[in-house]
C-alpha cells in the first residue's frame, strides 16, 4: 500500500513538472561570406516567401549591434537563410531567434584577400590583439569577435530575459573563396575558428552543449570561378575530425553569371538543404522537405551520344590538327611535351584550334580556372596538370563502364571524379607511379545519363584511353 502511495506521489510530481518544464527559445546562426551574405536579386524572390516570418526576431550583427532583436525586411537581394528561416518559421510555430554574420569577400586567413576587409581568424594571440569589426576596418578586424561579442550582447539584453529561456541550435556557414590563396592555412585557422566560435557561445550559456555546438557549412560549388580543391578538402578534414560538424555538397551548385554566387533556385535549394540537416540532427521536429535539386543548364545538354565511345591518344592524330595546333598562338610549344592551352576555360567546353574542334578530342569538355594546365602532345597523350582541371565526359547511362587508363607525371598521383555518387569503382582510383587503367561503372539507379567530372589528385598526369563501354561485368 505504502508503494502504491509513493508511486502516485511521483508521478504527480512528474506530470506537475512536466506541466511547468520550460519551452526555451530556438537561437540559430548563419556566418560566412557572399553566398551566406546572399546575392541574388529581390526581383526573383519566389512569392510564397513575400508572406513573411511572423515568429522571428532578427539580428544582423555584422557592422553593429545593440543588444536587441528586430523585425526582418527583405532589401534588395536575398540568401539561402531567408528560407532557411521561412520553414523554420513554419515548422516552429512559436517565436525563434536569428542571428546573422556576413561580409563578402572575407578569408579566414589573414593576407588571404583583401586588406581592407575584416577577417574571419581566430588564432588567440591575433585575436587578443584585435577589436570585433563594426564597419570600420581602422577600429576592429575581426569578424569572428563581431559575431561572438554581437550573441554576448544579444544574450545579456534579450535572450537571457526570455521567461523560458534560449537554446542555441546550430551555427550554419559558407564560405572558403577568399581563402583560395592560402588554402594550405585553411584546415588548420577553418578548426580554430570553429572552436572559437563555440568556446565564446558557452562563456554566455553556460551550457557544455555548446562546446560541440552543430556547425553546418556547405562546400564551394566547382562552377566557382574561386574554386579552390585545396579548401575543400581542408574543409572536409575538418569535419571529419572536429565533432558536430557536418559538410553539405554543393559541388554541382548553379551560379549566377557572375561564376561566383548561387543563382535563385540553388539559394533556395541550399536554404532548404540547410532545414532538412536540422531536422536530420534532431535540432528541429518537423518532417524533411521534399526538395528536387534545380538543373544547371550545361553545354551538353542537347548532345545526343552513342552508347560507346573511345578516344585513344596514343595512335596518330590528323595532320590537320598537328598543323593548326602548330599554327595557334593560344597553343604555345612547351619544351617536348606538346601544345599548352595558353587561356583558361572558365566555362564547360570543347578544346579549339583556330576556331575548329581538336577532331581527336571531340566529344570531351574540359574546364580550368587559369591557362597552362592543358598540354597535347599528338599521338602521345593528353596532359591534364593540377586539381583545378576538370575533363568531363557528358551523358553516361546507367550500367555503362569508364575506362580511363592514365600515368602520373611525377611521383604518385592518379585521377579522381566529383561524381562518385554516380559511380562504382571497380579498378584503380588510387595514386600511382605507373600506368594504370582507372575503370568506373555508372550505378544502376541512376534514371538519366549524367555528366562525369574527373580531374588529377596531387598534380598532373598523362591520359591515354578514354572509353565509355557497356557493362559486362
Amino acid at each position: 500500500m505504502k508503494i502504491r502511495n509513493y508511486s502516485f506521489i511521483v508521478t504527480a510530481l512528474l506530470s506537475f513538472a512536466t506541466l511547468f518544464a520550460k519551452d526555451p527559445a530556438p537561437v540559430f546562426i548563419t556566418a560566412g561570406q557572399s553566398n551566406a551574405d546572399g546575392r541574388e536579386t529581390i526581383d526573383l524572390l519566389p512569392e510564397y516567401v513575400k508572406g513573411g516570418y511572423g515568429n522571428l526576431h532578427y539580428a544582423n550583427v555584422t557592422e553593429s549591434c545593440d543588444g536587441t532583436f528586430g523585425e526582418f525586411k527583405f532589401g534588395k537581394r536575398f540568401a539561402f537563410c531567408d528560407f532557411t528561416n521561412y520553414f523554420l518559421n513554419q515548422a516552429l510555430g512559436k517565436d525563434f531567434y536569428a542571428i546573422k554574420c556576413a561580409y563578402g569577400g572575407t578569408s579566414i586567413t589573414p593576407g588571404a584577400t583583401h586588406a581592407h576587409l575584416p577577417v574571419w581568424y581566430a588564432d588567440a594571440e591575433w585575436i587578443s590583439q584585435n577589436k570585433p569589426y563594426r564597419g570600420n576596418i581602422d577600429e576592429g578586424k575581426s569578424l569572428t569577435l563581431a559575431l561572438t561579442d554581437g550573441f554576448k550582447q544579444l544574450a545579456e539584453t534579450t535572450l537571457s530575459q526570455l521567461k523560458d529561456g534560449y537554446d542555441v541550435k546550430a551555427i550554419m556557414w559558407h564560405q572558403g573563396e577568399s581563402d583560395r590563396k592560402k588554402a594550405g592555412d585553411y584546415e588548420k585557422n577553418f578548426a580554430e575558428m570553429i572552436t572559437f566560435m563555440r568556446e565564446q557561445i558557452y562563456a554566455v550559456t553556460g551550457d557544455k552543449n555548446d562546446l560541440e555546438l552543430p556547425f553546418i557549412f556547405g562546400t564551394v560549388p566547382h562552377d566557382s570561378k574561386q574554386y579552390s580543391a585545396g579548401v575543400e578538402e581542408a574543409q572536409m578534414k575538418v569535419a571529419q575530425t572536429l565533432p558536430n560538424v557536418y559538410a553539405i555538397n554543393l559541388a554541382d551548385a548553379g551560379l549566377r553569371a557572375d561564376a561566383l554566387h548561387f543563382d535563385g533556385p540553388w539559394t533556395e535549394y541550399v536554404g532548404k538543404l540547410m532545414f532538412n540537416k536540422l531536422v536530420e540532427l534532431k535540432l528541429v521536429k518537423a518532417d524533411m522537405l521534399a526538395c528536387e535539386k534545380p538543373k544547371v543548364a550545361t553545354p551538353t545538354d542537347n548532345i545526343n551520344v552513342d552508347a560507346e565511345r573511345q578516344w585513344h591518344f596514343g595512335t596518330p592524330w590528323s595532320e590537320q590538327t598537328v598543323n593548326e595546333l602548330m599554327a595557334d598562338a593560344n597553343w604555345e610549344q612547351f619544351q617536348s611535351l606538346g601544345y599548352r592551352l595558353g587561356s583558361p576555360l572558365k566555362s564547360m567546353q570543347e578544346l579549339t584550334h583556330n576556331g575548329n574542334k581538336v577532331k581527336e578530342c571531340e566529344g570531351l569538355f574540359f574546364k580550368c580556372a587559369t591557362g597552362n594546365r592543358m598540354i597535347l602532345n599528338p599521338h602521345k597523350f593528353l596532359c591534364l596538370y593540377n586539381d583545378n582541371i576538370s575533363m568531363i565526359i557528358p551523358k553516361v547511362s546507367a550500367g555503362q563502364t569508364v575506362a580511363i587508363t592514365t600515368k602520373a607525371a611525377k611521383g604518385e598521383r592518379g585521377l579522381t571524379t566529383d561524381s562518385m555518387e554516380h559511380l562504382e569503382l571497380v579498378s584503380g582510383g588510387k595514386p600511382s607511379s605507373g600506368k594504370v587503367t582507372n575503370v568506373w561503372k555508372v550505378k544502376d539507379e541512376v534514371k538519366e545519363p549524367v555528366d562525369l567530372v574527373f580531374h588529377p589528385e596531387g598534380g598532373g598526369i598523362y591520359v591515354y584511353d578514354v572509353e565509355i563501354t557497356l557493362a559486362n561485368l
